[in-house]
């Protein structure tokens, strides 16, 4: 694949930035709210003002040696700041690894020892649980702790950060921009080294195959520290010339609220928390307004009776199942914008894929209506993460490569329909065999998500040496709730395989920052 037949032809991030202050340096790239509950505050950073903004980081962050594919870590909650701090580190040849501010001292001081960082730029609230990690890491790396990070935060000064003349290096496309964790759910997270020309590949795949428009703007909802947040939110509107709505954090309670006050009109999501905007606003009662909310794309699924509420509630929102990984870079398999989402399926490979297939246990091609893992063929670093950071082991794993490219193998077990239509099966871990049977928790989940009597459910494995696992259901109790009644529900709806084992009964779940359950905390 070269540069003259390939989408992204050399381009970066920040080479897309300033072709867009050129053509519309007035119009608004960022717009910020201070807090996510209240329309007051509101930030607004123009095209212009934010390359001239990031020009000024650079030149910093070059002084403090931020280049040469050393790494800078990002311990911000979603903000204009975090933004431009995420433009700035790549486009001088360093690497950006953004980290969940909420973490605490131990996670930070893994993500400082795996990526042995010349610099962390950290919150005030946070800077001495970092101060603290980096101590313990006995790394000599510099902690810079901005005292805002609004959108005035790049223009003024930044303790740590001296202003500096000197001219920033220019990174090229096929440098590693950033670190990426993986999921995390069931395993330990792995750090995914995607390059300039992934982030510039994968948003313009999504850009094309979902439909953005110019006009669209990008409600920075999820997670900063997430592929969700920075590929499949932030990245496709350098491509299209859009903006990005930014509120500090997901909040149920105020999701359609903060989406008017910013004039959000695309959100992704996965299912958890777009579950829980919806139960809120059904608490609230009342009709919603979302403003020009038109788009959101799901990862996972939502139970049908939720599926049923948010038609009531929300008919006016399109809703589109999406699949991809952060190994994939961006989208990968979902539904055309002209398409209806039969919210049984997830959709057909999306244009710019170079093909998938769907391996069996005997590592045969599946047939149609046959279960089997999916592969997608890339290239890594353009189409298909450059590897695993420190990771050879488990990138040769993931990554069968040839002369001509690589399979990634997602470890997702899905079905191909005869219409070319995909159908998420759960993922190849998270396969119960129970009795001989093969049970999947994701579709234990979403048809126990559906029972009145709980507010949300999560499955998981026991080993037992008469069937070899028992089914575990983790439940979050609603209103009449008891054990008995939920049971009699299972066997009324589900017939005898859908009744779990054992039922554990949760106030809350652990979740990762996207909203997925980390099964492996659930004890």
């Amino acid at each position: 694949m070269t540069g003259d037949t390939d989408v992204a032809a050399r381009r970066t991030l920040w080479s897309l930035a300033t072709d867009w202050a050129a053509r519309r340096g007035d119009e608004d790239v960022l717009v910020s709210l201070p807090h996510p509950s209240s329309p007051e505050g509101l930030e607004r950073t123009t095209w212009a003002r934010l390359v001239e903004d990031v020009d000024g980081l650079r030149r910093r962050l070059a002084a403090a040696g931020a280049a040469d594919q050393r790494t800078v870590v990002l311990a911000l909650p979603n903000s204009p700041l975090a933004v431009a701090l995420w433009l700035a580190v790549p486009a001088n040849g360093a690497v950006v690894h953004v980290v969940d501010p909420d973490s605490g001292v131990l996670a930070f001081e893994r993500a400082v020892a795996a990526t042995r960082p010349v610099l962390v730029v950290a919150s005030a609230a946070v800077a001495e649980s970092m101060r603290t990690a980096i101590a313990r890491s006995g790394l000599q790396t510099r902690l810079v702790v901005p005292t805002e990070v609004g959108a005035e935060a790049a223009r003024g000064a930044i303790d740590g950060l001296a202003s500096s003349a000197a001219q920033a290096p220019d990174a090229t496309p096929d440098l590693v921009a950033g670190l990426l964790p993986t999921s995390g759910t069931s395993g330990a997270p792995k750090l995914v080294q995607l390059t300039h020309h992934n982030y510039v590949m994968g948003a313009e795949r999504l850009a094309r195959n979902t439909g953005f428009l110019t006009t669209d703007r990008h409600y920075l909802c999820s997670p900063f520290f997430h592929t969700n947040g920075q590929v499949y939110l932030c990245a496709p509107a350098f491509v299209t010339g859009g903006s990005i709505a930014i509120v500090p954090r997901f909040s149920a309670s105020a999701y359609f609220d903060a989406a008017r006050w910013t004039g959000a009109t695309v959100s992704s999501m996965v299912a958890p928390p777009m579950r829980m905007a919806l139960h809120k606003a059904l608490e609230r009662g009342g009709p919603v307004d979302p403003g020009g909310l038109r788009l959101v794309q799901y990862g996972m699924n939502l139970s049908e009776s939720d599926r049923q509420a948010w038609d009531r509630l929300l008919p006016g929102i399109d809703t589109r199942q999406i699949y991809g990984q952060t190994e994939s870079v961006t989208g990968v398999l979902g539904g055309a914008p002209w398409e209806v989402d039969d919210r049984r399926t997830i959709g057909r490979p999306f244009v710019g894929v170079e093909r998938v297939r769907l391996v069996d246990e005997s590592g045969a091609d599946a047939a149609d209506g046959e279960p089997g893992e999916l592969w997608v063929r890339g290239i890594p670093g353009r189409s298909l993460m450059l590897g695993y950071a420190d990771a050879p082991d488990a990138t040769a794993e993931t990554l069968v490569g040839d002369d001509t490219g690589a399979w990634l193998r997602t470890g997702d077990v899905m079905v191909r329909h005869p219409d070319g239509r995909f159908e998420f099966r759960g993922r190849r871990m998270h396969i119960i065999r129970r009795g001989g049977e093969n049970l999947s928790t994701y579709a234990l989940e979403l048809d126990m998500q559906s029972c009145p009597l709980v507010d949300d459910v999560a499955i998981t494995a026991r080993a037992d040496d008469t069937l070899d696992a028992l089914v575990v259901a983790h439940v979050i109790p609603g209103q009449g709730y008891d054990e008995a009644a939920f049971r009699a529900w299972c066997v009324e709806n589900l017939g005898k395989r859908g009744v779990p084992d054992v039922v554990e009964v949760h106030e809350s779940f652990p979740r990762t920052g996207s909203g997925r359950v980390i099964a492996r905390e659930l004890g």
